[in-house]
């Protein structure tokens, strides 16, 4: 049984795509770009590798709170 979310682009009310998939490529851009492994991440974050390691597969949309502190951890003004 096939467990997967749908695609947010399936859906012809979203003109974006699927914002899950624009966060994850911008979450690994920024991380990458400071030179920060999965670890070293959940370490400057506090969330656990497995959690960041989903968000950054697009397979999860972290809350507004999770969001937040992501974007401290990567000093991101997004």
């Amino acid at each position: 049984m096939d467990h997967a979310r749908p695609l947010i682009e399936d859906f012809p009310a979203h003109p974006d795509g699927d914002p899950a998939d624009a966060l994850a490529r911008a979450v690994r851009a920024r991380r990458t770009a400071l030179g920060l492994t999965v670890s070293d991440l959940a370490a400057r974050s506090g969330l656990p590798e497995a959690h960041l390691r989903t968000i950054e597969a697009g397979h999860a949309m972290p809350t507004l709170s999770l969001l937040t502190v992501l974007s401290k951890a990567l000093h991101a003004d997004w």
